[in-house]
Formats: C-alpha cells, sequence, structure tokens
C-alpha cells in the first residue's frame, strides 16, 4: 500500500473525506500496528474488516491473516483499493458494501470458522451495528473495535453509573469487554472533535445463561424504557407487555430480592437474565 499520508493521498487521487460517511483515517502507521497486534491472529483467520478506507490496517492484516474481507461503503475508495490490494494481496477481497446489510453468518460458513472482526465505527452506525453482532454472534470469534470515547464509556459501564444503560448490558451479557488504549484526535485526518477508544469484544461463555435471549432485551428495553423511573413504574406497571400480571411481576421481584423502588439502571447484568429467567419460567407454565 501507499506510504503516503491520508491527506495526501487523498488529495493524489482527488478525493476529500466524507462527513456524512464519518470518515477519519488512522494518520499514523505504528497505530494501525497496535490494533492488528490486538487481534493475536494466527494466520488461519477469516478478519472481517468494517470501514477498510485507504486500506491503514488492510494490508497489515493481510500479511498475518488467511483471509480479509475489506468491507469499504465509499465506491471510490473501495476501487482504490481492490486496484491497490489485486496484485498486493490476493487474500484480500473487497467489498463496496454497508456493514449493516453485511450477511455474518453466511460469511462465517463459507470460511468454516467464526469471523475475526475489526475496524474504526462511525458514530452514526455504532449502535445498530453493535447490536447487529450480539444477534450474530455465533458467527463471531472475537471483535477488535474503535469508536468515540463516550460510546466506549456505555459498553464498559457499570451499574448505577451515568453511562450504564441498555447496550451496557446486552454488551456485557453476550461478549467480555476490555479497553485497550484510547486514540487522540491528531491521530486522524481529518481529527474528529473527540477522543476514540479501541475494545476487545470476546463470546461471553463463562455468564448465567438466559433461557431466551431475546426476553432478556425485552425485559431490559423495558426496565429502563423510563431512566430515572422505579421498577413499580416501568417493570410492574407494564407488565403486561411482557405477558405477566402486575402481581406476578411484584412476586418475581420479591423472589429475587430485588427491591421495586430500585431504579433498572442499578440492576446488574446476572440480575437481569435472573428477571428474564423468572419471567420465562412463570410465562411458560401459565
Amino acid at each position: 500500500m501507499s506510504s503516503l499520508s491520508p491527506k495526501t493521498l487523498l488529495l493524489r487521487l482527488g478525493l476529500r473525506p466524507k462527513k456524512a460517511l464519518g470518515q477519519h483515517f488512522l494518520v499514523h502507521p505504528h497505530q494501525a500496528r497496535r490494533i492488528v497486534a490486538a487481534l493475536n491472529l494466527t494466520g488461519e483467520e477469516t478478519v472481517l474488516e468494517i470501514g477498510a478506507g485507504l486500506g491503514a490496517l488492510t494490508s497489515l492484516l493481510a500479511l498475518a491473516a488467511r483471509r480479509v474481507i475489506a468491507l469499504e461503503r465509499d465506491p471510490e475508495l473501495a476501487r482504490f483499493l481492490a486496484e491497490e490490494l489485486l496484485v498486493e494481496s490476493p487474500g484480500v477481497q473487497v467489498i463496496c458494501q454497508d456493514v449493516l446489510e453485511f450477511d455474518f453468518p453466511g460469511a462465517a460458513r463459507e470460511a468454516g470458522r467464526p469471523l475475526t472482526v475489526v475496524g474504526n465505527l462511525p458514530y452514526q452506525i455504532t449502535s445498530p451495528l453493535l447490536f447487529g453482532l450480539i444477534r450474530d454472534i455465533a458467527a463471531i470469534a472475537q471483535a477488535v473495535l474503535m469508536m468515540q470515547m463516550e460510546v466506549g464509556a456505555r459498553l464498559l459501564a457499570s451499574p448505577g453509573t451515568k453511562d450504564y444503560g441498555i447496550l451496557s448490558v446486552l454488551i456485557q451479557y453476550h461478549f467480555r469487554v476490555t479497553r485497550l488504549f484510547s486514540l487522540s484526535p491528531g491521530n486522524f485526518y481529518p481529527p474528529p472533535l473527540v477522543d476514540s477508544v479501541v475494545l476487545r469484544m470476546v463470546p461471553e461463555t463463562a455468564a448465567p445463561a438466559a433461557l431466551d435471549a431475546a426476553l432478556l432485551q425485552q425485559v431490559v428495553k423495558a426496565a429502563f424504557g423510563h431512566r430515572r423511573k422505579t421498577l413499580n413504574n416501568t417493570l410492574v406497571s407494564g407488565a403486561a407487555a411482557l405477558g405477566l400480571s402486575p402481581e406476578a411481576m411484584r412476586a418475581i421481584l420479591a423472589k429475587l430480592d430485588i427491591d421495586p423502588k430500585r431504579r433498572g439502571e442499578t440492576l446488574s447484568t446476572a440480575e437481569f437474565v435472573a428477571l428474564s429467567n423468572r419471567v420465562a419460567t412463570l410465562r411458560g407454565v401459565m
């Protein structure tokens, strides 16, 4: 790949960063190397790169993985990548596609193993993409993702803190999340307005399992439906939406020793799992 800076390379290509696509390109090669090193690749993986851009990660991934699927939504950058990598890296497949429309399970089946996912997530698609990773978790071995610091704080948040919410609970139930390092705006061109953080997400296997993952999500969303309201005003008063009576929901909370005067944002992931499992069990015998 070209050794030119992103700014110089874009100028040479006659292109500009597209704000609508959230394009911020890594400036320093050593940061790209840190991200790729965090994947601990063995050479057998199929890596899905989200937002390949100018190929800062792609060229490094091509040297370390068996196959790289480089997704790039911008057709001009996808064309550039395909032309640059065609000769250098035959193991790289450049696909011009929105990651929200990508078939993760299909790609994993074709690879014969779950995918390793890496990329810099544009702010406007971060939440829907993360919920998509939850949905397709069976197709994912691990993910190393760069995102805005505020989103990373939500994924790592503890119960009772201001950043703790629906995404915190559901991501922490499905994945073991580790903070790797942060990147200041000066590491990108053009520089974003906020710091970024790189997280590792590995599917969680040790936590208590939910009997019904879809119901867990429904219970969590119901508890956070009116933030800062008590469970009396969310789960109990809205119990019908979960197929229960208010009395049945009160009984479940009492059985689990969860005070209905608590707010949803104070419940741990384990408490939400226990709660949803009680709901699932009671609904099954009604």
